[in-house]
């Protein structure tokens, strides 16, 4: 009596639910496609490429985010089409696809928590290190790189203009300075802040989005579980899977 009364309701609400999933998933693949895009990020990608690897970190992770939403893009698909075909094959994948996602996202989270100050000073030292190599007679894309974020957040260096090996700085980190020659001195008498700060600003804004509509859809995932589960049973009652009970 229980499952047949909440099966026509939690069909549809699985319907809706499922679309708003196939929306989701195609949301999560155009920002991924923006952001590698975006002349701002290509320059960041450049600047924190510590590997010998094809891709850089941050592309790594931004093709993570094409590849989830593909993942819930296929999820809802296979979610509505179980709805609507009461096939017990899709639901059930369903079920699992949905599961082995909640226990990833709940593993990656306690991950970053646990090194989140650990990978920042990693970072933090491997830019530093980075910035003393800097060539001022033949720049390179990371030289480029380096530039345009200087002269876009009006920063220098990673934590100061110090960071720098030697006397001379960018011309970039003289952006709001009137001094003809650029010493380490005269942008540190400027009071110009490092780099460091305003990326971290900037980064912490984009991931705390993309952390608060994963973990949306994490809820709406756990909601799709149930809805599921109520629907698979449904169809299993109607197949006499599951022996209807008798009263007298």
């Amino acid at each position: 009596m229980g499952i047949a009364t909440c099966y026509p309701c939690a069909k549809y609400l699985l319907l809706v639910l499922n679309l708003f999933f196939w929306l989701s998933g195609l949301a999560l693949i155009f920002l991924g496609i923006y952001f590698l895009l975006l002349p701002e990020v290509q320059y960041i990608i450049q600047l924190f490429n510590f590997t010998n690897l094809p891709l850089s970190s941050i592309e790594i992770a931004v093709c993570f985010i094409i590849l989830f939403g593909i993942i819930i893009f296929l999820i809802g698909l296979f979610g509505y089409c179980g709805a609507k075909r009461e096939s017990r094959t899709c639901l059930i994948l369903y079920i699992v696809l949905i599961t082995c996602i909640l226990l990833f996202e709940l593993a990656l989270f306690i991950y970053i928590a646990l090194y989140y100050d650990q990978g920042q000073l990693l970072v933090k030292q491997r830019l530093v290190s980075q910035m003393k190599k800097y060539n001022h007679m033949y720049p390179s894309q990371y030289e480029k790189a380096i530039d345009y974020i200087q002269s876009k957040y009006h920063c220098c260096g990673i934590d100061s203009a110090y960071d720098y090996s030697d006397s001379h700085v960018p011309s970039s980190c003289c952006s709001m300075t009137s001094t003809v020659s650029c010493t380490v001195h005269h942008v540190g008498l400027t009071g110009t802040p490092g780099c460091f700060s305003r990326l971290t600003r900037t980064t912490f804004f984009w991931g705390k989005f993309i952390i608060l509509l994963e973990l949306g859809l994490c809820a709406l995932s756990l909601i799709g579980v149930f809805l599921a589960i109520c629907v698979c049973q449904n169809t299993m009652l109607y197949d006499e899977y599951i022996q209807t009970p008798y009263y007298i």
